[in-house]
C-alpha cells in the first residue's frame, strides 16, 4: 500500500461529521434556503447554484401546468386530506438526495424552512453520505428587509397576508439555524396525523342521490370521509383496520346555514358526533370544518321518510401538511 493511501485512510478515520460519520465528501455542498415567501429566497438561490441544482417543492407543484398550485391547495382545503402535499415533499427530498449521491454540488433546497425540522431530512441525508458539516450552509433571506404587506403582495403564489404574518413570527421566534439546531429539532409531523374513512365512489353517490333534495342549491359537495381522528392518527386498537373497507350507517342529517351533514354509526369516531359532511356553503364562507357546529340533527327515517343509508369505506392514516 502506498503512503498516500495510507494517509487517506488516516484521514478518513480523524475526519468525521457531526453524525459520526466518515467525511467522503468533503467538497460537496447542501445549501438550505430560508425565508417567507415574497423575500427573493428563490432569487438568491439562482445567484448561488453554479453548475450545481436546485430542488424546489413549489416547483414540482407548478410542473403539472397553469394554475397547478392553486389547485392543489384548494382541493386538499376543500377535502381536508393533506397528504398530497406531503408526497409532493416528500418528492422534492427524494430528489435532493439523488443529486446528493450523484455528488451534485451545491445542491440548493429551496423551500421555506421557517422550522428547524423542515430541512431536517436533508441535512441528515447529507451527512449520512459523508458530508462535513461545514459545507451545509443555511442561506436565511428571512423577510428580505420587507413589511408582511409587502410580502402578501409580492409573493409568487398568492399567499395570504394572514399566512405571511405567521411564517414571519415563526421565522423570529425561531431564531437562526445551525446544523446543530436542525439535527436536534422534532421530526416533522411525528404526530400530526388524520385517520379517516374515506367513502368508495359508490356510497358517495348513493349519499348524494338519496339527500339530493335537501341539499341547498350551490352547495359545494363533498361526501368523501368520516374522521377518525384528527391529530393523533389511529389508536394501538383500531391500527389493524388500516387499509380495510368498514361499514356505515347514516342515521340522521345536520344542517346549518354554513354546512350539511349525516351523521354515521358502525365506526369509532373520536368526533363528539360522527359524522360525514355532505355539502357546504362555499360562498358563503362555510368550510367542511363546521360540519361540527351543527347545532340541531333529524333522523332521515322520521322526518324525512329516508330510509338509513348503508355506506362503505376505506380506514386511511395521512400526515398533515
Amino acid at each position: 500500500m502506498s503512503k498516500d493511501a495510507i494517509r487517506n485512510i488516516l484521514r478518513e478515520d480523524i475526519n468525521k461529521n457531526i453524525l459520526g460519520v466518515v467525511v467522503t465528501r468533503p467538497d460537496q455542498e447542501l445549501v438550505i434556503m430560508r425565508g417567507v415567501p415574497g423575500s427573493g429566497k428563490s432569487t438568491e438561490g439562482e445567484k448561488l447554484v453554479g453548475e450545481g441544482i436546485i430542488h424546489s417543492t413549489d416547483t414540482l407543484i407548478e410542473m403539472r401546468g397553469e394554475g397547478a398550485y392553486a389547485l392543489h391547495f384548494a382541493t386538499m382545503v376543500e377535502s381536508g386530506d393533506w397528504s398530497a402535499h406531503s408526497r409532493v415533499h416528500n418528492q422534492n427530498f427524494l430528489n435532493a438526495k439523488a443529486s446528493m449521491l450523484e455528488g451534485v454540488s451545491p445542491v440548493i433546497v429551496d423551500n421555506t424552512n421557517i422550522k428547524a425540522n423542515e430541512p431536517k431530512k436533508y441535512v441528515e441525508a447529507a451527512l449520512k453520505m459523508g458530508f462535513d458539516e461545514a459545507n451545509i450552509k443555511i442561506v436565511d433571506v428571512g423577510t428580505g428587509g420587507c413589511t408582511v404587506e409587502v410580502l402578501a403582495e409580492r409573493n409568487t403564489h398568492n399567499v395570504p397576508l394572514a399566512t405571511i404574518k405567521k411564517m414571519a413570527a415563526s421565522h423570529k421566534g425561531v431564531g437562526p439555524l445551525t446544523v446543530k439546531k436542525i439535527l436536534e429539532s422534532k421530526d416533522m409531523y411525528k404526530k400530526s396525523k388524520i385517520a379517516m374513512l374515506v367513502l368508495d365512489a359508490n356510497s358517495k353517490n348513493k349519499l348524494i342521490t338519496a339527500l339530493g333534495n335537501l341539499i341547498p342549491d350551490g352547495w359545494k359537495l363533498y361526501a368523501h370521509h368520516m374522521t377518525i381522528n384528527f391529530g393523533k392518527g389511529l389508536s394501538d386498537e383500531l391500527r389493524g383496520d388500516l387499509g380495510q373497507t368498514k361499514s356505515l350507517t347514516a342515521t340522521a342529517v345536520g344542517l346549518s346555514d354554513m354546512a350539511m351533514a349525516v351523521h354515521v354509526v358502525g365506526y369509532h369516531s373520536d368526533n363528539k358526533i360522527p359524522h360525514i359532511t355532505v355539502a357546504v356553503n362555499v360562498e358563503g364562507g362555510g368550510k367542511p370544518v363546521m360540519s361540527n357546529d351543527i347545532p340541531m340533527w333529524k333522523t332521515l327515517e322520521d322526518n324525512y321518510n329516508i330510509t338509513p343509508i348503508k355506506l362503505s369505506g376505506v380506514v386511511v392514516e395521512n400526515e398533515l401538511g
